[in-house]
C-alpha cells in the first residue's frame, strides 16, 4: 500500500509532491464587460510584492494611445510590458464613425520607449492621442495570467493555481442567450421537463404558467437501463444517428444527454455521446458526468442548464 504523502493524483503524479510545489495563485472574474484579476506570488519568487491586481476587458481587447513620433510603422504606446510581450497580437484604430478598419500585426514592441513596430503599415498615419486596440486569440483569463506573469504568446504558461468565477452564465439565463440546445431521453420520456416534478407552490391557482424550457428540442432513444443498472434494452446505432441528425437538421449546437438511470450505468449515455461526436457535435453534457443522481429531472435541469451554458 502507499504511503499517504505517495499516493498518485488525477495527473499522474504525487499529489503531495505536487502540493509542496510553489506556484503561482489567480483569483480571476469574468463579468459580462471586465475581467477582474488577483494574484500572490510564491513567496520565494516574490518576497517584496506578493499580490498583484490587474482589470481588463473581457474582450481581451487592450486599449493603447498613439505618442508623440508616432510613424506608418511604428506606434508608441502607453503599455509597459517587457520586450517582445506584443509580437503576433493584432492591432486596429479604434473606429469612430462605425467603419471596420483594417487590422494589422505587431512584428516586435520594444519596452524602453513603448514601441510597437507593425508587420504591414497603417493606412493612414496615426496622430498623437489617436486610439487603438491589441487583439488577443486567448481568453481574457489568459492574458490576464500572460500581463501579471509578463509572457508573452510564443511561451507556455507555467502550472498555476486558478480559481475562475464568470457571470456570463447568469447573464445568458436572465437573457435566454445560451445555445440552441437539444435534449436526448429514453423513449416514452421525452416530456419528463415539461412535466417535471409535480411541485406546486401556489396549489389552488387554476392557470399555472411555467417558464419555456432552455432546450429547443427532444428526440427520444429506445434504450433501458434497470435501476440496479443492468441492460434491460440496448439501443442500435442507427436509430440513435437518426435522431440525432434530426437535431442538427434543426440547427441544434449543444447536445444534453439524460438517460433512465444512467446514473447507475452510462454505458448508454457514452454512446449517444461517441456517435453524436462522430456526427460533428463539439458541445454535449451527459447527465452521468454531469450530475450522477439518482433524481432524474433533477439530474436533467442540470445536464440541460451545462449545455445551454458551455459554448456561452
Amino acid at each position: 500500500m502507499a504511503e499517504p504523502d505517495q499516493q498518485p493524483s488525477e495527473c499522474g503524479y504525487p499529489a503531495a509532491n505536487r502540493q509542496r510545489e510553489p506556484r503561482w495563485q489567480f483569483w480571476i472574474d469574468v463579468g459580462g464587460t471586465f475581467t477582474d484579476c488577483i494574484a500572490q506570488a510564491p513567496a520565494a519568487a516574490a518576497p517584496q510584492q506578493q499580490f498583484h491586481r490587474l482589470k481588463l476587458l473581457s474582450s481581451a481587447v487592450t486599449k493603447v494611445t498613439a505618442g508623440e513620433g508616432s510613424t506608418r510603422h511604428a506606434l508608441v504606446s502607453d503599455r509597459s510590458e517587457p520586450d517582445g510581450f506584443w509580437r503576433g497580437y493584432r492591432l486596429r484604430p479604434m473606429a469612430t464613425d462605425g467603419a471596420n478598419p483594417l487590422e494589422t500585426s505587431v512584428a516586435a514592441s520594444a519596452c524602453q520607449d513603448g514601441r510597437l513596430e507593425l508587420a504591414t503599415p497603417l493606412e493612414s498615419e496615426p496622430a498623437a492621442g489617436d486610439r487603438f486596440e491589441l487583439l488577443s486569440d486567448e481568453e481574457s483569463p489568459i492574458l490576464a495570467i500572460r500581463r501579471i506573469l509578463q509572457l508573452p504568446r510564443d511561451q507556455p504558461l507555467p502550472a498555476v493555481t486558478l480559481r475562475l468565477g464568470t457571470t456570463r452564465g447568469t447573464n445568458a439565463l436572465l437573457t435566454r442567450s445560451g445555445a440552441a440546445t437539444g435534449l436526448v431521453a429514453t423513449a416514452g420520456l421525452g416530456d419528463f421537463l415539461i412535466i417535471g416534478n409535480q411541485d406546486r407552490p401556489r396549489l389552488f391557482e387554476l392557470a399555472i404558467n411555467k417558464p419555456a424550457p432552455l432546450f429547443a428540442k427532444t428526440v427520444e432513444i429506445q434504450e433501458r437501463i434497470s435501476s440496479e443498472g443492468d441492460v434491460l434494452d440496448a439501443p442500435a446505432e442507427q436509430p440513435i444517428r437518426a435522431a440525432l441528425q434530426e437535431l442538427a437538421d434543426a440547427g441544434i449546437e449543444s447536445l444534453a444527454i439524460c438517460l433512465l438511470n444512467a446514473y447507475r450505468n452510462d454505458c448508454h449515455e457514452r454512446l449517444v455521446e461517441r456517435i453524436a461526436r462522430e456526427m460533428g457535435f463539439t458541445n454535449i453534457s451527459c447527465s452521468s458526468a454531469v450530475s450522477p443522481l439518482i433524481k432524474l429531472v433533477a439530474r436533467g435541469h442540470t445536464t440541460v442548464v451545462d449545455a445551454y451554458l458551455n459554448p456561452v
